[in-house]
This record gives structure tokens, sequence and C-alpha cells, in this order.
């Protein structure tokens, strides 16, 4: 029955709607080490960046070891458990950002078992997605088992439910606990003593698999954990494999030389979903990697993706239909004016959602009310659409998915929830409806409007949050004109961190973006404040460690040659920066080349360093 039950859903659907199968949706694991243990490999943890490249995530899981992983089929083996006992896992926490892989990973481990793995263990393997807890009537164990997968069991649903409970007290089921983040901070289960307490019985089970953001963790309701996992996405070989399986033999090394030449890239496609888009547009994204902005990224991502939804709505032109090569021929700017509506009505949800403790889940009445903040805008008006015909328009388009395929048909889709395709899309998102607030001045704003005031005190106010270091990337790079220029004031101006290196962080990343449209007196006084900076880093720090300002992939790789390659008694600083970068120019190659016939045999053993980590060479 529960085979049966779970089959529609051991699939993946990728953005193009093409199933993939489970076996291409690859899971790493990396061991969360205790303290003790991590002091003992910090060396291991500074290697992980020649594995995995991430873009920065204020949802980062502290004391992940890339190089201590497990297997998916190994999962439950016997080994030192965070107590430091030699024992079999009973409860495994497993952590990951948003999108990373953790709904997978529970797909994985239930088709794991239906295939053979752990039965001499378990009888049965039950994945609960936690948000559905609210939607069931029973908080018993035995009442959710017949509800959730038993309604259809033709009068047999009573002993089929008491059965599987009874399995559980006998230790031989494992519960796979999906998103504990998803329902701690719902306010329903802060105010439902029932469901909170019942929650808490279904994580005390005998054999449980938990997965959660780390943002949204609430450690005081697990009990002991025995082995802590982050899932990591994809390896640089996973992301190969991944290329050679969804795409034409012709395209794979040409998608393959553009991740490796696009610091940038590198450090998105470790995350499956922004993999399978890149892939679904590639033959819309420019080949000239090394200077391709996060911001332009998206935006092509986006407009690729508004295509294939501008064909499922019927958008229409002049009274007729659009045909789909019309539409792939429409100007940027055209694409945009023909889903005015959705992308407005996206902009404030994604914006909404972050103003709102970093809401990344709405259910029907989160999107209905977003929805209707909006019904002042003029698109909106000009079309006389109500809300709730809006809410399907937004469910039909590429960036708005339901986890909760599984919700029976027959229960409201209140009870489902929505999100949006990748965290980083919601970041697009709210930046462009930002952007806009920034660029022109509303005398009298709706409800879901901000005027221009309004606007610079919200980023005045959140320019340092870690939640928004993305959205501030983007805002940067949908900026034009005067208003880049003033956005540029602002990031300058008061509250200004004084004391560590937020700011230049910040600032180096939002240059990057802008660079090409700022006028060059303006690129050239900002770029002597990031080198008075980097030159004080260097001054305080040891001598044989490279500069965290300089590492950053943002931070202008020929300020670092120009500048630092004069001073000789800095060159040892220089060579370790460049090192920690993970794709590197011809210029800076050059230098490490040279750098090779340097005196000083640390200089020498960093720049080949440096140089082994590059996939081509110049000649």
């Amino acid at each position: 029955a529960l085979k049966t039950y779970y089959a529609p859903y051991l699939v993946i659907l990728r953005v193009s709607g093409d199933e993939l199968d489970l076996e291409t949706c690859y899971i790493n694991l990396a061991i969360v080490e205790a303290p003790a243990q991590r002091e003992k490999e910090k060396q291991d943890l500074k290697e992980q960046a020649a594995v995995f490249h991430r873009i920065p995530s204020f949802e980062a899981v502290e004391r992940a070891n890339m190089q201590s992983s497990i297997p998916l089929e190994q999962i439950f083996n016997k080994r030192k458990l965070r107590d430091g006992n030699e024992n079999i896992p009973k409860t495994i926490l497993v952590q990951g950002r948003a999108g990373i892989g953790k709904t997978t990973l529970c797909k994985k481990l239930v088709l794991a078992h239906q295939t053979g793995l752990w039965r001499d263990r378990f009888d049965a393997v039950l994945w609960l997605p936690l948000r559905q807890l609210k939607a069931f009537k029973s908080h018993t164990l035995e009442g959710l088992l017949r509800e959730k997968f038993f309604t259809q069991g033709l009068g047999k649903g009573d002993s089929l439910a008491h059965a599987l409970q009874t399995c559980a007290q006998k230790g031989r089921v494992l519960f796979i606990l999906d998103g504990l983040d998803e329902i701690v901070t719902d306010t329903q289960c802060d105010e439902d003593i029932a469901l909170r307490s019942f929650l808490i019985t279904l994580l005390t089970q005998q054999h449980v698999v938990i997965t959660s953001r780390p943002s949204g963790l609430d450690r005081s309701l697990l009990p002991s954990i025995d082995l802590e996992l982050e899932t990591v996405g994809f390896s640089q070989q996973n992301v190969k494999d991944f290329l050679v399986k969804v795409l034409k033999p012709e395209a794979v090394r040409t998608v393959q030389d553009f991740i490796q030449q696009t610091p940038l890239i590198r450090g998105l496609v470790n995350i499956p979903v922004q993999l399978d888009v890149i892939c679904f547009s590639w033959d819309s994204l420019p080949m000239d990697g090394p200077t391709i902005t996060m911001t332009v990224l998206y935006q092509l991502m986006v407009r690729k993706l508004w295509c294939k939804d501008a064909l499922r709505l019927g958008k229409t032109a002049g009274g007729r239909v659009l045909t789909s090569q019309q539409i792939s021929e429409l100007a940027p700017e055209d694409t945009n004016e023909l889903m005015a509506i959705e992308l407005q009505h996206l902009g404030y949800l994604a914006f909404k959602g972050m103003k709102n403790n970093y809401q990344i889940q709405f259910d029907a009445k989160a999107l209905l009310s977003a929805l209707g903040d909006l019904r002042e805008y003029r698109a909106t008006a000009k079309i006389g659409l109500l809300p709730p015909q809006l809410l399907e328009m937004m469910k039909q388009t590429s960036f708005l998915h339901t986890a909760d395929a599984d919700v029976d048909a027959s229960k409201s889709s209140s009870q489902q929830a929505w999100y949006f395709l990748h965290l980083t899309f919601q970041e697009y998102f709210a930046a462009t409806w930002i952007a806009q607030h920034l660029q022109v001045k509303q005398s009298r704003p709706s409800t879901g409007m901000m005027t221009l005031e309004q606007a610079k005190a919200f980023m005045q106010e959140h320019k340092y949050n870690p939640q928004y270091e993305i959205v501030w990337w983007m805002v940067a790079g949908l900026l034009d004109g005067e208003a880049l220029e003033d956005f540029f004031d602002l990031l300058q101006g008061s509250p200004r961190d004084l004391i560590g290196g937020r700011h230049q962080q910040i600032l180096a990343s939002c240059l990057n973006e802008a660079r090409a449209r700022l006028d060059p007196t303006v690129v050239a006084r900002l770029d002597a404040e990031l080198m008075k900076w980097l030159h004080f880093e260097i001054q305080t720090r040891d001598s044989k460690g490279g500069s965290i300002l300089g590492c950053q992939t943002s931070f202008p790789e020929v300020l670092l040659v120009k500048n630092l390659g004069s001073v000789y008694s800095w060159k040892t600083i220089l060579v370790r920066t460049l090192e920690a970068r993970s794709t590197l120019s011809e210029p800076a190659m050059q230098f490490l080349i040279s750098a090779l016939k340097d005196e000083d045999a640390y200089v020498r053993k960093s720049a080949a360093s440096a140089l082994g980590k590059q996939s081509t060479l110049p000649e």
C-alpha cells in the first residue's frame, strides 16, 4: 500500500516540465562536526572550496566538513556518534539551505528502502512533510497514518494504520520528518498545544531523520541527536554527470566551459534547481562568462522562463494569441511589458515575504493578501482581475512551486504551501520591486508601494543585514543613471560600518554588478576606497595569509595584480589571495607563473598551488 501511495511522488520535475529520474538527483551529505572534532580537522575545512563552490548565504551551516562525507546508502551504518560512542545512528538531523535537496533526499531514502536497502532494519519508511500536520484532524500517530496513507484502503485503513503503529512501537519504522523549520515558524504550531505535543511525539520516535533549514531550526524541540549532517548540493563531478544526462552532446562541452570560466556560475551550480535553470536557459546565456554579473544572469534566465510562461498563459497582442516563435523574438523590454502583471505581483510577494521575517513559504491566505494589496496598482486595475484570478495566474508561472502535490485533491488548496523556484529567485524579484521604488518617485503609494523616501530608509536600515546581501547586489545591477549613483551614495552614507570589513565586502559586490553602467570617475573613486581598505587589512594581517577582502570573487582582480604586484613585501599575500580565488584571468596566471621563479620558497609553493587549481593554463 505504501509503495503504491508513494509511486507518483518519487520523481523530480524539471523547470521544462520534463520528469527527471531520481538517480540523476545526486545527494552529498557532509558531517557536521561536534566542537572537539571540528578543532581536530580545521585544515580539512579550509580545503572544502576545491570540491564545492557556493555563493554567500546567511543559511550557512557551521562546522560542516566537506571532506567527511557519508554516501546515502551508508547513512545507517555503525559509526562514531556525536556523544563519542560507536553505534548505529537512530536520530539523524539533516540541515541544508533552501533548495539544496533536502526533500529530494527524503524521496531517495523512500526509494532506497523500496529497492531493498535496510529491509533487515525497517519494515516501513514513512516520509512526512511536517508542514502538512496542521491539515490533519487527528493528532495521534494511528490517526495520522490512517488520514495520510490509507484513506483509499477500501475499508482496511484502520487495520493497516494500527499495524503500522505497532511496527513503529517495535522500532521497525523509519520516520522521515521533512521541514522542521516550516512548522515551528508557523504561528498555529505555537498556539495549538495539541499540535505541538504531537510534533514532539513524532520527533521522539525510535528511528527518525529530521530535515530543516538552519535559519528556522528550533533545537529546543529536538531529542538527543546521534548524527548531524548537511546536504551540500552537487559536487563538480555531479555537475558534469548532470549535464551529460540532460543536455545534447554538442551542448555539454559548451556549458562545461562556461561554468568553468565563470566564478559566479561555479557558485550557483551546486544547487540542483539553479543548475537545471542554467541548462534550460543555456542557449540564451552569453559565453563571455568572466564578465557576466549575477543580475544579468538572472535577467536572462527569468526572460527564458517568461517565454515559456507567456505561451502557457496564452498571452495575446492585438487580439491574437502569440506563438512560441513570436514570443522568443521579443526584445527584453517587450517581454517584461508582456509579463508586467506577473512581474509586479511576484516582485511584491517576494519583497513582502522578506520583510515578514524572511518568509519563503506562502499559503493561499498569504498569497491572496499580497495580491490584494496591489489592487490599486494601475496594471491590475487595467485588466480588472480579482485576487483569486491573479492567484491562478501566478501559480501557472515557472517561479511559484508547491511541494504539496501529494495533498489529496479532495482537500482544500489552502493546505498547499507555495515557494519561489529557489531562494535566489525570490531575492531577484524582491530586488526588482525595491529598484522600481528607488528609480521612480511615487507621490501617493498604494498599500503595497513605497515612496522614494521610504525605499531609501528601508535600504539604510537593512544594508548590512546578511539576509539582504544578494538583494543589494541585484538592486545595484538593476538600477541605472542618477538612481544608480544615488544608490551608491546611500551605500556610502550613514549608518556606516567603520570597524569591520562588512562595508567593503558589500561595496565590492555591488560595484561588480554596476561597474559597466557607472560614470568612470565614480568607479575610480570607489576602487580607490577598496584599495585603501585592502592595504589596511594587509598591514594588520599575518604576512603568510591572504586578504579576506581580496579573496572575494567580486573584488576586482585587476586591482590586486596592479597594486600589490608592485610591492615586493606584499607578494606573498597577493599570491595567497589569488590562490583562494577559484578562477583567474590570464594576466593573474602570468603573474603567478613569474612567481614560480621567486627567491622566496613560500611564494613559489603558493604560486604552484594556485596554478594547480586552474583547469587551463596560458601557453
